[in-house]
Parts: C-alpha cells; sequence; structure tokens
C-alpha cells in the first residue's frame, strides 16, 4: 500500500516559522501550553487524533511550527533526531522549546489536565545510547522497561535480535511444552522470546530485564543460567530428550501433529525410519504426501524462490478471480532473505466469492502469533472485536471502518509497525 506523500509546495511552506494556528472548536483550559505534535515517525492519522484528543481536554495544539510553541512532542524520535529535524524547519535555537516524549502527552490526557515536565519524559542527549558488553557500568542510561508492552502489536521488532542466545533457548522450551500439550508455559516463553527480540540492546545481568512484561520465574531462571553459564541447562537436556527428539521429526512431516506423534511414540517408533518401515500404519492422505514430498516440504525457501512462486499464484488465482489480490505474507513480508515456506494473503474486491480462498485467508490469520496478539489486545484493551471480516466496537454497538491496515491500528490507538517490525 502506498504511502500518503505531503506535497512539495506544503513541505516547502513548513521549512520556515509560521504564524499560529489552533482550533478553535474548543475551550483553551491551559494558555500556558502551546503543543506541537511531531507527524515524523508518528503518521498522519495518529498525529490527528493526538492533536484532536488533546485539544479536547483543553490544550492548545498547533497544527504547524510556530513562535509561540512551548512543548514539541515527539515518539519514537531520539534527542538528536529532534535535533536535526528542527534545523531542518530553520530553527536556530532550540532551547526555547521542552522536547518531550509521547508519555508526556498520554500522562496529560490521562490526568486532563498538564503534568510537570519531569526528568523522565524529556528528551536528552544521553537517552539517545543503548548499553553495549563494552560500555562501562557508569555511562549506561536507564532502560525505561514500564514503556515495554505486553502486546507484540504495541512493540517495533525488527530483525536485528541482540538477544538470540536467549530466545533460541526460550524457543526450546516453549517446543517441547507444546508437544506436551501444555499451552500455558508454551506460550510463556513464546511471550518472553517476543519481549527480548523488541530490545536494541543484549542483556547481560538481571537487571537489564527489571520492570519487563512475560518475565515468569521459569523464564528468569533460564536467564540467570544463561548470564552465568552462558548456555541453559535446561534447553540443553530438552535437547537430548528422548520424546522431544522423536516428536521434532514426526512434526516435521506434513499432516502429522502432535496427537499422531504420542500414539507412535507410544507404539515404540522413534524415527522416520521406524515409520516408514510399519507397515500396519494407516497413513491419511496428507501424510503420505508429507512424507512423499519431505525433502522438498523441509527444504528452505530463499526470497527469489517466493517471488517466483508468487508470480505462479497470481496468474493461477487470476484465471478464476481476475479481480483478486495476491500479496506474500509471512517472514518475506517481514524481510526475511529466506523460509521454510511462502505465505499469500489473496482477497477478492470483487462481488465474486469462493469458499476455497476465504478458508486460505482464515489459516493465514491462523499462522500469524502477531495476529493473534492484535485480536487479543483489541479484545482485553479496547473492548472491540476483530476478525477476518471486521473490527467491531462492543462499546458503541458499530463496525468501524476499515479499509487499510493502518486504519485498523488507529482505530485500536496503537503505532502502526511496519511488516518487517513484526518479526515478533
Amino acid at each position: 500500500m502506498d504511502r500518503i506523500r505531503t506535497p512539495a509546495s506544503q513541505r516547502k511552506r513548513q521549512k520556515g516559522m509560521h504564524s499560529p494556528k489552533f482550533s478553535c472548536s474548543y475551550e483553551i483550559k491551559f494558555n500556558n501550553f502551546v503543543i506541537f505534535i511531531m507527524q515524523r515517525k508518528m503518521g498522519m492519522t495518529r498525529r490527528t487524533f493526538l492533536m484532536e484528543l488533546a485539544r479536547s481536554k483543553g490544550f492548545r495544539v498547533e497544527s504547524e511550527l510556530s513562535d509561540s510553541v512551548t512543548h514539541i512532542v515527539a515518539e519514537n524520535n531520539s534527542y538528536l533526531e529532534v535535533l536535526d529535524w528542527l534545523r531542518g524547519q530553520a530553527v536556530g535555537d532550540s532551547s526555547r522549546f521542552e522536547l518531550l516524549d509521547i508519555s508526556w502527552l498520554t500522562a496529560c490526557m490521562e490526568a486532563g489536565r498538564p503534568v510537570d515536565s519531569e526528568m523522565k519524559y524529556r528528551l536528552m542527549e544521553q537517552a539517545d545510547r543503548y548499553p553495549t558488553l563494552n560500555t562501562p557500568e557508569s555511562e549506561v542510561p536507564l532502560f525505561t522497561a514500564s514503556k515495554v508492552s505486553q502486546y507484540s502489536c504495541q512493540r517495533k521488532t525488527t530483525l536485528n535480535n541482540c538477544n538470540k542466545k536467549f530466545t533460541d533457548a526460550f524457543e526450546i522450551m516453549a517446543e517441547n511444552y507444546e508437544f506436551k500439550e501444555n499451552e500455558v508455559f508454551c506460550l510463556e516463553f513464546l511471550r518472553a522470546a517476543s519481549v527480548l527480540k523488541c530490545l536494541p540492546f543484549p542483556v547481560t545481568r538481571m537487571k537489564d530485564i527489571q520492570g519487563l512484561p512475560c518475565m515468569g520465574d521459569q523464564v528468569r531462571d533460564v536467564i540467570e543460567e544463561i548470564i552465568e553459564d552462558g548456555e541453559s541447562s535446561r534447553a540443553k537436556d530438552v535437547l537430548n530428550d528422548e520424546r522431544y527428539k522423536s516428536f521434532k521429526q514426526f512434526t516435521s512431516v506434513f499432516g502429522v501433529g502432535v496427537k499422531t506423534s504420542e500414539k507412535w511414540f507410544r507404539m515404540g517408533l522413534r524415527t522416520l525410519e521406524e515409520v516408514k518401515a510399519d507397515k500396519t500404519l494407516k497413513l491419511s492422505k496428507m501424510q503420505r504426501a508429507g512424507f512423499l514430498y519431505y525433502e522438498d516440504l523441509v527444504s528452505f525457501v530463499s526470497k527469489a524462490e517466493a517471488d517466483a512462486v508468487s508470480l505462479i499464484v497470481k496468474n493461477t488465482v487470476c484465471t478464476f478471480l481476475p479481480d483478486a489480490l495476491v500479496t506474500i505474507t509471512g517472514g518475506f513480508r517481514r524481510g526475511k532473505k529466506i523460509g521454510h515456506d511462502i505465505d499469500f494473503l489473496i482477497t477478492n474486491p470483487g462481488p465474486r466469492e469462493d469458499d476455497e480462498l476465504l478458508h486460505k485467508v482464515v489459516d493465514l490469520w491462523k499462522k500469524q502469533q502477531f495476529g493473534r496478539d492484535l485480536r487479543r489486545y483489541a479484545t482485553h484493551e479496547r473492548k472491540m472485536m476483530l476478525d477476518n471480516h471486521a473490527l467491531y466496537d462492543k462499546r458503541k454497538r458499530i463496525f468501524l471502518k476499515a479499509g487499510s491496515e493502518e486504519e485498523i491500528f488507529a482505530h485500536l490507538g496503537l503505532d502502526y509497525l511496519e511488516p518487517w517490525e513484526r518479526n515478533a
């Protein structure tokens, strides 16, 4: 989807300082505060929403930067990034502004009045650095763990995972609990892995995870052991466990799940060779196909191969539904270069329907962990219901118009995350 770009003439007008412009539709209660909200990294829709919200609370908010502005609010911008932006607006002296994080505006909205611009809300030069293994402890800035959401749809997660040694161990533990059909502990480790993947620095001490969500006792024990010994004995034990190794092999076959793996293991089978050699087993149609094309199905897929397959899928789908749109999703859309499979989103804007295509769309949503958290957030935090068809506000009892991902995020009050920021 193309982004909405500011016309060149409008960008030129924004280069200089302007006369004050602010909404007069609300009563201004706090005249000493003149707020300007930066659109950079925020997006026009969210900025407009926040501006109107602040005005409805009695704050004076200007649409353009002017000499009367006292407070500049930024989101996901560092101190140096804001200064660089101000230089681009021909602002010589930035010291007259209070440069504040979006959390200050959020606190004001919750209080219904201006709150003190305490140190924790201010953008400062030292906050631009993150600790590394070579950073002296005295120079390491405090990391605001309370700002890390429990929901992956509220966190930016790129492919740059600084804590792979922890997340690899968590995913092994999660898979083992999945094989034991213990969903609670499985999700505990998966969510912990998701949180650590979003951190912009490597965890080197237990203090680094203090205040982070999804850090249960089991998770903390694994982290502490890896910090002290360099590896997790629990994850190592799992990798050497006979049951885990057998289930790992069995479930790698298309059409074989945990139930079937449990049945084969109870029969004394331990390897795929033993399964194929057992003539008494009655395999389903999918399982037979899984064994027949096993090598192809477990092979890695490159981005070039995914693009080539995409053309084949588009041509085939358009044979039946000429107006259908086919989009590569999953790992390749998030920026990965290789994967185990290729996921597609197939939509038809026209009046015709196809039951098989609908099933494929449903399967896609089921496979996205990120999508599951988005629906969980909508239900628990916004009292809304998000499914494959619509976004419904249960309190207002209305369906919300949403023609794009950006609009869905905006309705939920979330920052829009690009596909490559969803590697949760």
